[in-house]
Protein backbone atom coordinates (compact mmCIF):
# COMPACT_ATOMS: atom_id res chain seq x y z
CA UNK A 1 0.00 0.00 0.00
CA UNK A 2 1.11 3.51 -0.98
CA UNK A 3 1.26 6.58 0.86
CA UNK A 4 1.09 10.03 -1.46
CA UNK A 5 1.82 13.59 -1.27
CA UNK A 6 -0.65 15.94 -3.24
CA UNK A 7 1.54 16.03 -6.19
CA UNK A 8 2.08 12.40 -6.31
CA UNK A 9 -1.41 12.29 -6.24
CA UNK A 10 -2.12 14.33 -9.15
CA UNK A 11 -0.01 13.26 -11.06
CA UNK A 12 -1.10 9.81 -10.71
CA UNK A 13 -4.89 11.13 -11.37
CA UNK A 14 -3.41 12.45 -14.58
CA UNK A 15 -1.41 9.02 -15.31
CA UNK A 16 -4.58 7.40 -14.39
CA UNK A 17 -6.80 9.60 -17.49
CA UNK A 18 -4.37 10.23 -20.03
CA UNK A 19 -2.12 7.42 -20.03
CA UNK A 20 -4.33 4.80 -19.05
CA UNK A 21 -7.14 6.05 -20.35
CA UNK A 22 -9.94 5.88 -17.54
CA UNK A 23 -12.19 8.43 -17.89
CA UNK A 24 -12.07 11.17 -14.93
CA UNK A 25 -15.96 10.53 -14.84
CA UNK A 26 -15.87 6.57 -14.43
CA UNK A 27 -12.96 7.14 -11.13
CA UNK A 28 -15.38 9.59 -9.54
CA UNK A 29 -17.88 7.26 -10.06
CA UNK A 30 -16.10 4.40 -8.39
CA UNK A 31 -14.80 6.10 -5.36
CA UNK A 32 -18.24 7.74 -4.64
CA UNK A 33 -19.98 4.26 -5.14
CA UNK A 34 -17.68 2.34 -2.90
CA UNK A 35 -17.17 4.74 -0.46
CA UNK A 36 -21.11 4.93 -0.46
CA UNK A 37 -20.88 1.38 0.51
CA UNK A 38 -18.36 1.29 3.26
CA UNK A 39 -20.76 3.79 4.91
CA UNK A 40 -23.55 1.28 4.54
CA UNK A 41 -21.37 -1.20 6.40
CA UNK A 42 -19.72 0.69 9.38
CA UNK A 43 -23.55 2.84 10.02
CA UNK A 44 -26.13 -0.03 9.02
CA UNK A 45 -28.64 1.31 11.47
CA UNK A 46 -28.55 5.36 10.45
CA UNK A 47 -31.63 6.78 8.82
CA UNK A 48 -30.85 10.32 8.57
CA UNK A 49 -27.51 12.38 6.59
CA UNK A 50 -26.25 15.58 5.14
CA UNK A 51 -23.39 15.65 2.87
CA UNK A 52 -21.60 19.27 2.86
CA UNK A 53 -20.12 19.32 -0.52
CA UNK A 54 -17.55 21.93 -1.69
CA UNK A 55 -17.23 23.01 -5.39
CA UNK A 56 -14.08 21.38 -6.29
CA UNK A 57 -13.91 17.25 -7.28
CA UNK A 58 -14.07 15.93 -3.55
CA UNK A 59 -17.55 17.81 -3.50
CA UNK A 60 -18.52 15.71 -6.96
CA UNK A 61 -17.58 12.65 -4.77
CA UNK A 62 -19.94 14.22 -2.34
CA UNK A 63 -22.94 13.97 -4.73
CA UNK A 64 -22.15 10.70 -6.16
CA UNK A 65 -22.06 9.14 -2.15
CA UNK A 66 -25.61 11.00 -1.85
CA UNK A 67 -27.07 9.45 -5.15
CA UNK A 68 -25.93 6.03 -3.73
CA UNK A 69 -26.97 6.15 -0.02
CA UNK A 70 -30.86 7.80 -1.51
CA UNK A 71 -31.09 5.12 -3.48
CA UNK A 72 -30.65 2.31 -0.89
CA UNK A 73 -33.14 4.62 0.93
CA UNK A 74 -31.52 7.13 3.28
CA UNK A 75 -33.09 9.98 3.81
CA UNK A 76 -30.30 12.43 2.17
CA UNK A 77 -29.48 16.13 2.31
CA UNK A 78 -26.79 17.66 0.08
CA UNK A 79 -25.61 21.20 1.28
CA UNK A 80 -23.26 23.38 -1.00
CA UNK A 81 -21.02 25.27 0.31
CA UNK A 82 -19.61 27.94 -1.75
CA UNK A 83 -20.55 28.99 -5.14
CA UNK A 84 -22.84 26.25 -7.00
CA UNK A 85 -21.32 27.78 -10.51
CA UNK A 86 -18.25 26.61 -9.65
CA UNK A 87 -18.74 23.27 -10.63
CA UNK A 88 -16.57 21.81 -13.45
CA UNK A 89 -15.75 18.73 -15.55
CA UNK A 90 -16.76 15.34 -13.63
CA UNK A 91 -17.88 16.84 -10.36
CA UNK A 92 -20.33 19.72 -12.68
CA UNK A 93 -21.83 16.21 -14.37
CA UNK A 94 -22.80 14.33 -11.13
CA UNK A 95 -24.02 17.66 -9.76
CA UNK A 96 -25.89 17.40 -12.65
CA UNK A 97 -27.03 14.15 -12.45
CA UNK A 98 -28.22 14.25 -9.36
CA UNK A 99 -30.46 17.50 -9.66
CA UNK A 100 -31.54 15.66 -12.56
CA UNK A 101 -32.69 12.51 -10.46
CA UNK A 102 -35.44 14.99 -8.76
CA UNK A 103 -33.08 15.48 -5.34
CA UNK A 104 -32.95 19.02 -3.50
CA UNK A 105 -29.84 20.56 -3.27
CA UNK A 106 -29.43 23.17 -0.78
CA UNK A 107 -27.15 26.55 -0.61
CA UNK A 108 -25.47 26.50 2.66
CA UNK A 109 -26.86 30.01 2.89
CA UNK A 110 -30.66 28.81 3.44
CA UNK A 111 -30.50 25.84 6.00
CA UNK A 112 -30.53 25.54 9.70
CA UNK A 113 -29.31 23.72 11.96
CA UNK A 114 -31.92 20.13 11.51
CA UNK A 115 -28.99 20.11 8.76
CA UNK A 116 -26.41 19.00 11.60
CA UNK A 117 -29.01 16.90 13.24
CA UNK A 118 -28.90 13.69 11.78
CA UNK A 119 -26.79 10.50 12.56
CA UNK A 120 -24.35 10.69 9.82
CA UNK A 121 -22.53 14.34 8.15
CA UNK A 122 -20.61 13.41 5.16
CA UNK A 123 -17.44 16.06 4.92
CA UNK A 124 -16.82 16.69 0.76
CA UNK A 125 -15.49 20.39 1.09
CA UNK A 126 -12.46 20.50 0.31
CA UNK A 127 -10.36 17.22 0.11
CA UNK A 128 -6.21 17.11 -0.94
CA UNK A 129 -6.91 20.62 -2.90
CA UNK A 130 -7.21 22.58 0.16
CA UNK A 131 -4.78 25.33 0.49
CA UNK A 132 -5.57 27.32 3.50
CA UNK A 133 -8.63 29.55 2.18
CA UNK A 134 -11.17 29.19 4.56
CA UNK A 135 -13.59 31.99 4.52
CA UNK A 136 -16.38 32.26 7.20
CA UNK A 137 -19.01 29.90 5.65
CA UNK A 138 -16.39 27.31 5.44
CA UNK A 139 -14.82 27.92 9.25
CA UNK A 140 -18.50 28.07 10.58
CA UNK A 141 -19.55 24.67 8.77
CA UNK A 142 -16.20 22.97 9.91
CA UNK A 143 -17.20 24.31 13.55
CA UNK A 144 -20.92 23.13 13.08
CA UNK A 145 -19.64 19.98 11.99
CA UNK A 146 -17.31 19.15 14.88
CA UNK A 147 -20.14 19.97 17.50
CA UNK A 148 -22.81 17.80 16.07
CA UNK A 149 -23.87 14.63 18.03
CA UNK A 150 -23.76 12.75 14.24
CA UNK A 151 -21.15 10.17 13.17
CA UNK A 152 -18.91 12.53 10.71
CA UNK A 153 -17.05 10.75 7.98
CA UNK A 154 -15.02 12.87 5.55
CA UNK A 155 -14.10 11.76 1.81
CA UNK A 156 -10.49 11.12 1.10
CA UNK A 157 -9.32 13.59 3.80
CA UNK A 158 -10.91 15.92 6.56
CA UNK A 159 -11.47 19.16 5.15
CA UNK A 160 -8.93 21.47 6.67
CA UNK A 161 -6.47 18.89 6.72
CA UNK A 162 -3.54 19.56 4.70
CA UNK A 163 -2.00 16.90 2.57
CA UNK A 164 1.29 17.03 3.04
CA UNK A 165 1.68 18.53 6.54
CA UNK A 166 1.53 17.81 9.99
CA UNK A 167 -0.27 20.87 10.98
CA UNK A 168 -4.17 20.96 10.21
CA UNK A 169 -5.70 24.35 9.77
CA UNK A 170 -6.92 26.37 12.95
CA UNK A 171 -10.48 24.86 11.92
CA UNK A 172 -10.41 21.27 10.61
CA UNK A 173 -13.13 18.56 10.52
CA UNK A 174 -12.19 16.11 13.52
CA UNK A 175 -13.66 13.38 11.50
CA UNK A 176 -14.78 9.52 13.29
CA UNK A 177 -13.92 8.20 9.98
CA UNK A 178 -12.03 8.87 6.91
CA UNK A 179 -12.47 7.21 3.09
CA UNK A 180 -9.78 7.92 1.58
CA UNK A 181 -9.30 7.06 -2.23
CA UNK A 182 -6.30 4.78 -3.99
CA UNK A 183 -3.38 5.54 -1.83
CA UNK A 184 -3.11 7.20 1.92
CA UNK A 185 -2.10 10.66 2.37
CA UNK A 186 1.06 12.27 4.41
CA UNK A 187 -1.08 13.94 6.90
CA UNK A 188 -2.81 10.07 7.94
CA UNK A 189 0.84 9.21 9.09
CA UNK A 190 2.10 12.94 10.85
CA UNK A 191 0.58 14.53 14.07
CA UNK A 192 -1.37 16.35 15.06
CA UNK A 193 -3.07 16.06 11.68
CA UNK A 194 -3.56 12.61 12.02
CA UNK A 195 -6.15 12.69 14.96
CA UNK A 196 -8.29 14.60 12.57
CA UNK A 197 -8.71 11.47 10.65
CA UNK A 198 -10.37 8.97 13.41
CA UNK A 199 -10.69 5.33 11.51
CA UNK A 200 -9.04 5.50 8.26
CA UNK A 201 -10.61 3.12 5.08
CA UNK A 202 -8.86 2.80 1.90
CA UNK A 203 -11.14 2.53 -1.14
CA UNK A 204 -10.13 1.81 -4.56
CA UNK A 205 -10.99 3.71 -7.14
CA UNK A 206 -9.31 2.30 -9.84
CA UNK A 207 -6.53 5.30 -9.69
CA UNK A 208 -3.23 3.86 -10.72
CA UNK A 209 0.12 4.99 -9.76
CA UNK A 210 2.42 7.26 -12.01
CA UNK A 211 5.05 4.73 -12.70
CA UNK A 212 7.27 7.26 -12.70
CA UNK A 213 6.62 8.16 -9.24
CA UNK A 214 7.23 4.25 -7.64
CA UNK A 215 11.00 5.04 -6.46
CA UNK A 216 9.42 8.31 -4.88
CA UNK A 217 6.12 7.29 -2.95
CA UNK A 218 6.76 5.88 0.80
CA UNK A 219 5.30 1.95 1.49
CA UNK A 220 3.20 0.77 4.54
CA UNK A 221 4.48 -2.57 6.10
CA UNK A 222 2.21 -4.42 7.96
CA UNK A 223 1.32 -8.04 9.00
CA UNK A 224 1.66 -9.45 5.59
CA UNK A 225 4.88 -8.05 4.65
CA UNK A 226 5.63 -9.75 7.63
CA UNK A 227 4.44 -12.67 7.18
CA UNK A 228 5.75 -13.35 3.82
CA UNK A 229 9.57 -11.85 4.45
CA UNK A 230 9.77 -13.35 8.13
CA UNK A 231 12.77 -16.62 7.78
CA UNK A 232 11.85 -19.76 9.11
CA UNK A 233 14.58 -21.56 11.73
CA UNK A 234 16.11 -24.58 9.75
CA UNK A 235 15.59 -27.76 11.64
CA UNK A 236 19.93 -28.48 11.09
CA UNK A 237 20.48 -24.73 12.51
CA UNK A 238 23.27 -24.36 15.51
CA UNK A 239 23.85 -21.38 17.50
CA UNK A 240 26.39 -19.67 14.98
CA UNK A 241 23.85 -19.71 12.41
CA UNK A 242 21.23 -18.15 14.10
CA UNK A 243 23.58 -14.83 14.55
CA UNK A 244 26.77 -13.99 16.52
CA UNK A 245 25.55 -10.06 18.39
CA UNK A 246 28.21 -7.95 20.22
CA UNK A 247 26.30 -5.11 21.81
CA UNK A 248 28.67 -2.10 23.28
CA UNK A 249 27.11 -0.49 26.27
CA UNK A 250 26.55 0.17 29.53
CA UNK A 251 27.95 2.52 32.06
CA UNK A 252 27.60 2.49 36.03
CA UNK A 253 24.57 4.91 36.00
CA UNK A 254 22.67 3.09 32.95
CA UNK A 255 22.76 -0.63 33.41
CA UNK A 256 19.16 -1.80 32.65
CA UNK A 257 19.65 -0.18 28.94
CA UNK A 258 22.42 -3.02 28.48
CA UNK A 259 20.27 -5.32 30.23
CA UNK A 260 16.98 -4.72 28.02
CA UNK A 261 19.17 -4.71 25.01
CA UNK A 262 20.49 -8.37 25.44
CA UNK A 263 17.45 -9.79 26.74
CA UNK A 264 15.83 -8.78 23.64
CA UNK A 265 18.31 -9.73 21.53
CA UNK A 266 18.12 -13.16 22.52
CA UNK A 267 14.53 -12.90 22.97
CA UNK A 268 14.25 -12.06 19.33
CA UNK A 269 15.90 -15.82 18.04
CA UNK A 270 19.88 -14.82 18.16
CA UNK A 271 22.14 -17.55 18.40
CA UNK A 272 25.35 -15.67 20.54
CA UNK A 273 25.17 -12.69 22.30
CA UNK A 274 28.61 -11.16 23.20
CA UNK A 275 28.62 -8.24 25.91
CA UNK A 276 31.05 -5.06 25.74
CA UNK A 277 30.35 -3.17 29.33
CA UNK A 278 32.15 -1.87 32.52
CA UNK A 279 32.86 -4.33 35.01
CA UNK A 280 30.67 -2.62 37.12
CA UNK A 281 27.63 -3.78 34.56
CA UNK A 282 28.79 -6.95 34.32
CA UNK A 283 28.19 -7.91 37.70
CA UNK A 284 24.57 -6.72 37.46
CA UNK A 285 23.85 -8.16 33.79
CA UNK A 286 25.43 -11.33 34.62
CA UNK A 287 22.27 -11.86 37.55
CA UNK A 288 20.09 -11.09 34.99
CA UNK A 289 21.32 -12.86 31.65
CA UNK A 290 22.07 -15.71 32.33
CA UNK A 291 22.87 -16.61 28.63
CA UNK A 292 25.21 -14.18 27.61
CA UNK A 293 29.10 -13.84 27.13
CA UNK A 294 31.27 -11.27 27.92
CA UNK A 295 34.64 -10.05 26.54
CA UNK A 296 37.29 -7.78 28.19
CA UNK A 297 36.81 -4.17 27.87
CA UNK A 298 38.72 -0.96 28.78
CA UNK A 299 37.39 1.43 31.22
CA UNK A 300 37.23 4.37 32.86
CA UNK A 301 35.15 6.25 35.58
CA UNK A 302 32.87 3.42 35.14
CA UNK A 303 32.47 4.05 31.28
CA UNK A 304 33.87 2.35 28.69
CA UNK A 305 36.88 3.45 26.54
CA UNK A 306 37.62 0.68 24.66
CA UNK A 307 36.60 -2.44 23.88
CA UNK A 308 37.67 -6.05 22.25
CA UNK A 309 36.14 -6.85 18.97
CA UNK A 310 35.05 -10.96 18.85
CA UNK A 311 36.20 -12.91 15.77
CA UNK A 312 33.20 -13.50 13.42
CA UNK A 313 30.76 -11.37 14.58
CA UNK A 314 27.46 -10.91 12.12
CA UNK A 315 25.88 -7.41 14.11
CA UNK A 316 27.45 -5.14 16.55
CA UNK A 317 25.06 -2.80 18.41
CA UNK A 318 26.12 -0.03 20.23
CA UNK A 319 24.89 2.74 22.95
CA UNK A 320 22.43 1.48 24.87
CA UNK A 321 23.27 3.04 28.46
CA UNK A 322 26.58 3.78 27.01
CA UNK A 323 27.08 7.35 28.77
CA UNK A 324 28.30 10.36 27.27
CA UNK A 325 31.60 11.02 28.35
CA UNK A 326 33.89 12.27 26.08
CA UNK A 327 36.31 9.28 26.57
CA UNK A 328 33.29 7.13 25.59
CA UNK A 329 33.68 8.83 21.55
CA UNK A 330 36.72 6.36 20.88
CA UNK A 331 34.19 3.64 21.25
CA UNK A 332 32.00 4.74 18.95
CA UNK A 333 34.75 5.47 16.53
CA UNK A 334 35.64 1.83 16.66
CA UNK A 335 32.48 0.41 16.46
CA UNK A 336 31.75 2.81 13.26
CA UNK A 337 35.55 1.33 11.93
CA UNK A 338 34.57 -2.28 11.79
CA UNK A 339 33.66 -4.37 9.45
CA UNK A 340 30.17 -5.49 9.79
CA UNK A 341 26.46 -4.10 9.93
CA UNK A 342 25.89 -2.14 13.16
CA UNK A 343 23.44 -0.63 14.82
CA UNK A 344 23.95 3.26 16.89
CA UNK A 345 21.51 3.86 19.34
CA UNK A 346 20.99 6.05 22.28
CA UNK A 347 23.78 7.31 23.70
CA UNK A 348 26.20 6.04 20.42
CA UNK A 349 23.93 8.60 18.65
CA UNK A 350 24.64 11.28 20.91
CA UNK A 351 28.91 11.26 19.35
CA UNK A 352 27.71 11.43 15.60
CA UNK A 353 29.89 14.97 14.52
CA UNK A 354 30.56 15.51 11.23
CA UNK A 355 34.01 13.36 11.01
CA UNK A 356 31.74 10.49 12.59
CA UNK A 357 29.00 11.19 9.99
CA UNK A 358 31.48 11.31 7.14
CA UNK A 359 33.14 7.80 8.79
CA UNK A 360 29.45 6.36 8.59
CA UNK A 361 28.78 7.44 5.02
CA UNK A 362 32.04 5.99 4.09
CA UNK A 363 31.58 2.39 4.95
CA UNK A 364 31.32 -0.70 3.69
CA UNK A 365 28.99 -2.52 5.64
CA UNK A 366 25.28 -1.47 6.66
CA UNK A 367 24.09 0.92 9.35
CA UNK A 368 21.55 1.32 11.00
CA UNK A 369 20.24 4.46 13.16
CA UNK A 370 17.69 4.70 15.21
CA UNK A 371 16.85 8.51 16.60
CA UNK A 372 13.93 9.71 18.39
CA UNK A 373 12.65 13.28 17.11
CA UNK A 374 14.64 14.83 19.63
CA UNK A 375 17.83 12.59 18.63
CA UNK A 376 17.59 13.27 15.32
CA UNK A 377 16.97 17.45 15.88
CA UNK A 378 20.41 17.11 17.58
CA UNK A 379 22.15 15.02 14.55
CA UNK A 380 20.70 17.73 12.02
CA UNK A 381 21.21 20.41 14.36
CA UNK A 382 17.75 21.60 14.15
CA UNK A 383 14.87 22.31 16.51
CA UNK A 384 12.67 19.06 17.62
CA UNK A 385 9.39 20.96 16.18
CA UNK A 386 11.24 21.12 12.89
CA UNK A 387 11.83 17.16 12.98
CA UNK A 388 8.15 16.85 13.94
CA UNK A 389 6.98 18.82 10.76
CA UNK A 390 9.27 17.25 8.18
CA UNK A 391 9.58 13.36 9.24
CA UNK A 392 9.65 12.22 5.79
CA UNK A 393 11.87 14.82 3.87
CA UNK A 394 14.22 14.76 6.66
CA UNK A 395 14.79 11.51 7.15
CA UNK A 396 15.14 10.68 3.64
CA UNK A 397 17.66 13.41 3.19
CA UNK A 398 20.15 12.32 5.42
CA UNK A 399 19.67 8.57 5.22
CA UNK A 400 20.53 9.00 1.37
CA UNK A 401 23.52 11.81 2.78
CA UNK A 402 24.68 9.58 5.96
CA UNK A 403 24.88 6.47 3.40
CA UNK A 404 22.42 4.79 6.53
CA UNK A 405 19.10 3.54 6.95
CA UNK A 406 17.28 5.47 9.90
CA UNK A 407 15.18 4.04 11.83
CA UNK A 408 12.87 8.09 12.91
CA UNK A 409 11.14 6.64 15.71
CA UNK A 410 7.49 7.28 16.87
CA UNK A 411 4.05 7.39 16.22
CA UNK A 412 4.00 5.75 12.64
CA UNK A 413 7.99 5.11 13.28
CA UNK A 414 9.40 6.30 9.72
CA UNK A 415 12.09 4.05 8.12
CA UNK A 416 14.36 5.41 5.38
CA UNK A 417 17.12 4.04 3.55
CA UNK A 418 20.43 4.88 1.86
CA UNK A 419 18.51 4.63 -1.56
CA UNK A 420 15.78 6.92 -1.02
CA UNK A 421 12.94 4.31 -0.17
CA UNK A 422 10.98 5.08 2.61
CA UNK A 423 8.97 2.70 4.38
CA UNK A 424 6.10 3.50 7.79
CA UNK A 425 5.29 1.08 10.22
CA UNK A 426 1.64 0.36 11.05
CA UNK A 427 1.85 -1.12 14.58
CA UNK A 428 2.59 -0.18 17.93
CA UNK A 429 0.84 2.23 20.37
CA UNK A 430 1.32 5.01 23.11
CA UNK A 431 2.38 2.61 25.28
CA UNK A 432 5.86 2.44 23.41
CA UNK A 433 6.50 6.16 25.18
CA UNK A 434 8.70 4.77 28.29
CA UNK A 435 11.93 4.78 28.94
CA UNK A 436 13.88 1.11 27.67
CA UNK A 437 11.32 0.48 24.71
CA UNK A 438 14.01 1.92 22.59
CA UNK A 439 16.93 -0.44 24.01
CA UNK A 440 14.37 -3.41 23.42
CA UNK A 441 14.53 -2.07 19.46
CA UNK A 442 17.99 -1.91 19.42
CA UNK A 443 18.20 -5.25 20.86
CA UNK A 444 15.43 -6.70 18.29
CA UNK A 445 16.53 -5.00 15.06
CA UNK A 446 20.47 -6.70 15.65
CA UNK A 447 19.40 -10.37 16.14
CA UNK A 448 16.58 -9.65 13.08
CA UNK A 449 19.58 -8.53 11.04
CA UNK A 450 21.08 -11.48 11.55
CA UNK A 451 18.73 -13.87 10.64
CA UNK A 452 17.47 -12.07 7.04
CA UNK A 453 19.25 -12.12 4.30
CA UNK A 454 17.75 -8.75 3.17
CA UNK A 455 18.55 -6.59 5.83
CA UNK A 456 15.84 -3.84 4.58
CA UNK A 457 13.51 -6.93 5.80
CA UNK A 458 15.33 -6.83 8.70
CA UNK A 459 14.80 -3.58 10.27
CA UNK A 460 10.98 -3.51 9.01
CA UNK A 461 10.46 -6.36 10.97
CA UNK A 462 12.01 -5.67 13.67
CA UNK A 463 10.29 -2.27 14.14
CA UNK A 464 7.11 -3.77 13.21
CA UNK A 465 7.49 -6.82 16.42
CA UNK A 466 8.11 -4.37 18.48
CA UNK A 467 5.07 -2.04 17.83
CA UNK A 468 2.85 -5.18 17.96
CA UNK A 469 4.08 -6.42 21.28
CA UNK A 470 3.25 -3.36 22.67
CA UNK A 471 -0.31 -3.67 20.57
CA UNK A 472 -1.03 -7.21 22.08
CA UNK A 473 -0.53 -6.47 25.34
CA UNK A 474 -3.46 -3.72 25.45
CA UNK A 475 -5.44 -5.49 22.87
CA UNK A 476 -5.37 -9.36 25.15
CA UNK A 477 -6.27 -6.31 28.41
CA UNK A 478 -3.03 -7.48 30.37
CA UNK A 479 -1.89 -4.22 30.38
CA UNK A 480 -3.11 -0.66 29.49
CA UNK A 481 -1.17 1.94 27.28
CA UNK A 482 -0.14 3.59 30.38
CA UNK A 483 1.38 0.09 32.10
CA UNK A 484 3.31 -1.46 29.24
CA UNK A 485 6.70 -1.08 29.68
CA UNK A 486 10.01 -2.38 28.11
CA UNK A 487 10.73 -5.61 30.62
CA UNK A 488 6.99 -6.63 29.70
CA UNK A 489 7.84 -6.51 25.85
CA UNK A 490 10.88 -8.33 26.53
CA UNK A 491 8.46 -11.27 28.38
CA UNK A 492 5.58 -11.17 25.86
CA UNK A 493 8.01 -11.25 22.53
CA UNK A 494 7.68 -15.19 22.17
CA UNK A 495 3.57 -14.84 22.25
CA UNK A 496 3.65 -12.62 19.41
CA UNK A 497 5.85 -14.22 17.50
Amino acid sequence: MYIVNKEQMYSSDRYTTEVIGIDEAILMENAGQKMADEIVKLMPNSSSVTVFCGVGNNGGDGFVVARRLKQLGFNVNVVVVGDANGYKNAAYNNFKIYKNLGYSVFSYDNIDFSFFNVDVIIDAIFGIGFRGDMCANFSDVILKINNSNAKVFSLDIPSGVYCDSNIPCNVAVKADYTLTVSFFKDSAFLYPARLNYGQIFLIDAGIVLNKSEIGNVKRLWGYSNFKNTFPKRKLNTNKSMEGKILIVGGSKNMVGALILATKSCFEAGAGLVFVATPEFVRAHVINNVFEATYIDCCEEFGVLTDFNMCKNIDVLACGPGLGRKDVTRAVVKKAISLNVPIVLDADALYFLDAELLNAIKNRKFPTVLTPHAAEMARLCNCSVEYIENNRFSISKIKAVDWGAYIVLKGPNTVISTPSGTQIVNTSGNSGLSKGGTGDVLTGIIAAFIAKHKNIEHAILNAVYMHGKVSEFLVAEKLETNNTVNATKLIANFNKVL
